[in-house]
């Protein structure tokens, strides 16, 4: 094959170095696969029920572009709880989050613009901004204070090039919920040097401790400049049903939907997604239970292995422990805890430099599970060179 049919910007990225984990595991039997965030909860019944019923009713056909206008009022009466006064003729229904945030990057940035991202952040950002042209620079989150923002180091990042800040409320990785102050302090940012803000707001259910979820778009200044981006996968632990949507005013709105990009989402997961977001919420609540309920498990137990710490999650399905002390790099740690204990997790620099020395371990499997799992990282990091 000559590189010639192949586009540049695609030839020109490189596989990272953890991403040869997951193939490795794919070549090996029994391995507890905890590199992403796909809940083992099923679908609740009634989201399933919605879109049988769909389906029988004859909702095969090619949907509107942009979404059902059922979905898009239903999206948009959803999100009033946030203090926010979305349209319907605001919500773009995606493919997922994936496809939201692909829509969103590449319909903003021009080539050589720059982004600011809190790190650790999730892995796609880096990859997305790349592909656009643009530059990522990256704003640490102060890990010694549970991840909080550090304003001053975001405030010091903005140079003249700069176009948008990605935020992800809560974090992925980290488990951090920003606060009001933070977000305020985002937004002033923001306005002050008239950047857009991306926010992935797709963990906003999963908060945790009596914290609520805000979104920066109902602080002053920001509807005129966020992009919300979300997906039905976390909350309602439909991963497999590629649903999401973009929140933007209809400026920003009206020129996101020129791509020509064109997947439109099935007629039968748009209804589902109606029943989403309708209820009942019950189910939603026991998952909400059953995640808190792990996540006191495992941090607790991570914390008792000898040169491993870890911050209690705020917020998401994602616990983010330190293995500093063990002397041991996050890709080579990962690796040996699959090679020798069939636990595939993620190493923590896929998530920024910032993230390094870390494993992102998600919280989506039983309790029992978890405990095999910590009990494998006890073990690994009793053989890591420090321990030797």
């Amino acid at each position: 094959m000559s590189e010639r049919f192949i586009e540049k910007r695609l030839i020109a990225m490189k596989t990272p170095e953890h991403a040869r984990l997951v193939s490795l595991a794919a070549r090996m039997e029994g391995v507890v696969r905890l590199q992403g965030g796909d809940p083992d909860f099923p679908t609740p019944i009634h989201i399933r029920e919605a879109a049988i019923k769909a389906l029988e009713e004859g909702w095969t056909h090619y949907p509107p572009n942009h979404g059902l206008p059922e979905l898009r009022e239903a999206i948009a009466d959803y999100h009033g709880k946030y203090g926010t006064d979305w349209r319907a003729s605001e919500v773009t229904v995606t493919g997922g989050s994936g496809m939201a945030l692909f829509k969103t990057i590449t319909a903003t940035i021009n080539p050589g613009d720059e982004a600011l991202l809190p790190e650790p952040y999730y892995m796609a950002y880096s990859g997305l901004l790349n592909y656009a042209g643009a530059r990522s620079v990256a704003a640490p989150l102060i890990e010694e204070e549970g991840y909080r923002l550090d304003a001053e180091a975001l405030r010091e990042a903005v140079t003249p090039r700069s176009k948008m800040i990605v935020l992800c409320n809560p974090n992925n990785p980290t488990g951090t919920v920003y606060t009001e102050e933070e977000l305020s302090e985002i937004a002033d940012i923001s306005v002050d040097n008239d950047l857009l803000v991306v926010t992935d707001e797709c963990y906003n259910e999963l908060v945790w401790d009596g914290r609520s979820h805000r979104s920066i778009v109902a602080f002053p200044g920001m509807r005129e400049r966020t992009i919300v981006c979300m997906s039905f996968s976390k909350t309602f632990s439909m991963t497999g049903w590629r649903l999401g949507y973009i929140l933007a005013e209809e400026g920003l709105t009206s020129h996101i939907r020129r791509q020509p990009l064109g997947p439109r989402i099935s007629t039968f997961v748009q209804k589902a997604g109606v029943a989403a977001l309708k209820g009942p919420w019950e189910p939603v609540r026991a998952m909400h239970e059953e995640f808190d309920r792990r996540r006191r498990f495992l941090v607790p137990r991570l914390n008792e292995i000898e040169g491993v710490s870890c911050h209690m999650p705020e917020g998401s399905i994602f616990t983010f422990p330190s293995i500093r002390d063990l002397g041991v790099k996050s890709v080579e740690f990962a690796e040996s805890l699959l090679k020798e204990r069939k636990i595939l997790v993620r190493p923590g620099v896929a998530f920024g430099e910032a993230g390094e020395n870390h494993l992102r371990v998600p919280l989506i499997k039983p309790v029992d599970v978890l405990e095999r799992v910590a009990d494998a990282i006890e073990e690994q990091a009793r053989a890591s060179p420090r321990s030797l």
